[in-house]
């Protein structure tokens, strides 16, 4: 299964783009996992700002693809809950995931109504630029997990 997470802004922090790169290359092998930037709008309102980003965001979705917005309202499901999903999206012959992380005001009610999954990773808050590795961790965490590896422990 392909993964495609299209990620608001341009990441300038090195320590954050190299656990990145990290995780990237660890996911090759699990789910080859593709990063996109898309530009962080500035505009008036916010609104505005997540309506010029979605445009945006949803342009870049593949087709065919699952798509899971990162979002508070969103579900938080255990790892292994999450790759539960994620396999029984690979038995119904999904072939692509995409992730969608929203900028510094968040999603528009338009892309979280293109999302089948809202997804939230924690109650805390995050910096939008931060969940980049987060979500590469738990996918690269799924990935080995749904292999049988011994790398995932929960309950433990």
């Amino acid at each position: 299964m392909k993964v495609t997470i299209i990620a608001t802004g341009k990441c300038k922090e090195k320590d954050i783009l190299s656990l990145c790169d990290t995780y990237l290359k660890r996911l090759k092998g699990y789910f080859p996992t593709k990063l996109v930037e898309v530009p962080q709008v500035k505009a008036q309102t916010r609104t505005q700002v997540q309506e010029a980003e979605a445009k945006l965001q949803l342009a870049k979705i593949p087709q065919n693809s699952f798509v899971i917005a990162l979002d508070e309202t969103g579900k938080m499901p255990k790892t292994t809950q999450l790759a539960q999903t994620i396999q029984k999206q690979q038995l119904q012959g999904i072939s692509h995931l995409t992730f969608i992380i929203g900028g510094a005001d968040g999603l528009s009610p338009e892309v979280k109504n293109k999302a089948q999954l809202m997804l939230s990773l924690s109650p805390l808050t995050f910096p939008h630029m931060l969940v980049r590795p987060i979500l590469l961790e738990q996918l690269y965490r799924i990935g080995t997990h749904l292999a049988g590896h011994p790398y995932h422990r929960e309950g433990s």
